[in-house]
């Protein structure tokens, strides 16, 4: 039993002097192409935290997930739902403070969405500061840039492309539409530097589709399940270190 959600609260009061930490996992419910389903980015969170806190068994408990997140550039996609910056923060800032109350020192984010990270990251000072509380926040694609380089080999691989094409097939397989797999037709934009997959790069607002047909930011014909195994081991292997490290950490 890895979820918090599934235990009693005589369970959660016997276990707490052992729990080390929780796993908070947080997605979004936003388009993902043609082939991937609007929650990609929540289940890929939550499988990672799965097997996380089996492997840490009764030291970390999996939290109910957030399925939603900021998305306003997927919302000219239909399905997409989204959230302002401030509901993020004050969602997690709320979970943590009445993890707080029942003596939960340590907080884990595993985060499956980029447009998430700029509230995600205030949110963590916030909590660190208005809490006393330790947590970290892990977006496990920027965990093994050096594994994706090696393993990809698209230069655009970001939203639901090759890279996240190929650990849906791993994480999700019965959720993968594959006959609807279909290379995406991509718009260069005109103003050198602002690319958002460029790593050198002038920030500038956008919409997913000023940049693609599909909704897909890569190729995602490129995607395989061995290539998925790779990539995503590797953010489980990673991910696992630093929560061993981190709920040890006096």
């Amino acid at each position: 039993m890895v979820y918090w959600y599934d235990l009693s609260w005589d369970e959660v009061k016997e276990k707490l002097p052992s729990i080390k930490a929780v796993i908070l996992p947080i997605g979004s419910c936003e388009q993902h192409s043609l082939h991937l389903p609007l929650g990609t980015d929540t289940y890929s969170a939550v499988h990672l935290s799965e097997k996380v806190a089996e492997t840490l068994k009764d030291k970390v408990y999996v939290l109910p997930p957030i399925w939603y997140g900021i998305s306003p550039h997927h919302m000219n996609f239909p399905g997409t739902i989204t959230l302002s910056e401030d509901t993020l923060i004050g969602l997690v800032f709320e979970i943590a403070y009445s993890l707080k109350q029942h003596g939960i020192k340590k907080l884990v984010i595993i985060n499956g969405h980029g447009g998430n990270i700029p509230a995600l990251t205030i949110a963590l000072r916030d909590i660190r500061d208005g809490l006393g509380m330790k947590v970290a926040l892990i977006n496990p694609w920027l965990f093994i840039s050096d594994v994706t380089e090696k393993i990809l080999e698209s230069k655009i691989w970001g939203h639901a492309g090759e890279f996240e094409t190929s650990t849906a097939l791993i994480e999700m397989p019965g959720k993968v539409r594959v006959s609807k797999i279909k290379k995406p037709v991509i718009k260069e934009p005109k103003t050198p530097y602002t690319a958002i997959w460029e790593k050198n790069k002038v920030i500038t607002p956008w919409n997913t589709d000023e940049f693609t047909d599909t909704g897909a930011i890569g190729d995602p014909t490129k995607a395989s399940k061995e290539k998925g195994e790779k990539l995503f081991n590797a953010m489980l292997e990673r991910t696992i270190n630093f929560v061993k490290s981190f709920i040890e950490e006096k």
